[in-house]
């Protein structure tokens, strides 16, 4: 029993996370599990169509085998000492089975999607490590646009390995009568069915790359763009910048292009900007839509940035109140509006528990509300137009980010922090005299 406990004393994690005393047994294993997740979570479909394509059939139960391997190996590196993380997991685990028994039926789906955010959040603050989340954006950006620039280039021999709707066929997630026709080639969205928006001469086809539909392109393309806005000191931080701009020019992707140009002119904001007025805006947009959509009696509109509002608009006016409030399950397609989406997985109160959460999460310095900020804005956009802010392709590299940066005070952040004492105002003070 003595050597068990010798053992324990000597590798358990402490309370704060990785320290001195263990990082030579378990900083080198627990870095490599948070890159094999994070990474794994940006290609794994990927490998999961090439496997499709050449080797053998591939069912939506090895998509969710592939995502539990991935989540656990994150939640691995999460989960220590800490009080916080099992906490958090059995009040929102207690909270969705409420929801289930209500409803009737469970939904694993909805318990995955916050899975992601709480375990990869926690693993960015147990490695505290700003040199890794600089590695992992620069690695995932060299990934998606190498594959993307393959994609683009030779289109026939990239479909030959990677029949893009024949995986999805086989998973379940489209149905024949989605296809118009198309059995085989790209993801429905892969070419323009009008002009595009950035660099038309590009022409029609939207590069997908790794992520295999256009969507979770402009996604990545924002969360990349945002970081490199976020550290000025970040090694080859301009190299990954233009990668970013190349991965939103091969997908054009507008929501990708519009969330920059917003993350970038509200710059001056994100340090002055009250939490609470962070917390109430999706419920004045959820309010706005509603109330638009009544009016209106909009049943959506076209596939830009105003029929977005639209459809957005139509679902929320289209749901049950019971529904709303997370008492009944619907049937209805909700995945173009992350509002809706959300409303129906977890009712309106777990979506203000969810969104509190996020707007109050602790953060050690002030630097970090610059990149907090940016990632409430970039999911206030999302929101309006799809529930891909859910997905584990993206969702895995910004919740590692984020809980990277909410645990590092402004030194650590390339800040320097303002010393307030009475020997440095004095010394101030005589300096100017």
């Amino acid at each position: 029993m003595s050597v068990i406990q010798d053992v324990s004393a000597r590798y358990a994690l402490p309370v704060g996370g990785l320290s001195a005393k263990n990082d030579d047994a378990w900083r080198g294993l627990y870095t490599r599990l948070a890159a094999f997740s994070v990474i794994g979570g940006l290609v794994f479909n990927a490998l999961l169509c090439l496997v499709n394509t050449r080797v053998m059939r591939v069912s939506d139960g090895h998509v969710m085998m592939s995502e539990m391997v991935l989540v656990g190996c994150v939640f691995i590196v999460a989960l220590g000492r800490r009080t916080a993380p099992y906490m958090l997991l059995a009040v929102y685990i207690s909270y969705m089975i409420f929801l289930f028994t209500m409803r009737g039926a469970p939904d694993l789906k909805a318990v995955r999607d916050i899975l992601i955010p709480i375990g990869f959040y926690f693993a960015g603050r147990t490695l505290q490590d700003l040199k890794l989340a600089d590695r992992l954006v620069f690695i995932s950006s060299a990934i998606v646009v190498a594959v993307g620039l393959f994609e683009y280039m030779a289109l026939d021999v990239y479909i030959s390995f990677f029949n893009v709707i024949g995986y999805y066929l086989a998973r379940g997630s489209v149905t024949v009568d989605q296809l118009y026709g198309q059995t085989t080639g790209l993801f429905i969205s892969g070419m323009r069915p009008s002009a595009r928006t950035i660099l038309p001469f590009l022409g029609m086809h939207r590069v997908s790359s790794v992520f295999l539909e256009p969507v979770s392109v402009g996604n990545f393309g924002a969360i990349v763009y945002g970081w490199c806005l976020f550290r000025p000191t970040m090694r080859l931080r301009f190299v990954t910048l233009f990668l970013a701009l190349t991965v939103i020019a091969l997908g054009d992707a507008r929501f990708g292009l519009y969330t920059c140009i917003l993350m970038t002119l509200l710059l001056p904001v994100y340090r002055f900007m009250p939490r609470l007025a962070w917390y109430v805006l999706p419920f004045i947009m959820l309010s706005v839509l509603a109330y638009y959509g009544i009016q209106s009696g909009t049943q959506g509109g076209p596939n830009d940035i105003g029929g977005r509002f639209q459809v957005t608009a139509h679902l929320l006016t289209s749901l049950d109140l019971r529904v709303v409030f997370g008492a009944q399950t619907t049937t209805q397609f909700t995945a173009d509006s992350g509002l809706a989406y959300t409303l129906t997985k977890f009712g309106l109160f777990g979506f203000m528990g969810l969104w509190g959460l996020l707007v109050f999460a602790p953060l050690n310095s002030v630097k970090a509300r610059t990149f907090h900020g940016m990632v409430i804005v970039y999911l206030l956009l999302l929101m309006i137009i799809s529930d891909s802010g859910y997905s584990i392709k993206t969702a895995g590299l910004l919740w590692f980010l984020f809980g990277t940066i909410s645990v590092l005070d402004d030194a650590a952040l390339g800040r320097k922090p303002r010393d307030r004492s009475p020997a440095a105002a004095t010394g101030r003070n005589l300096s100017a005299a």
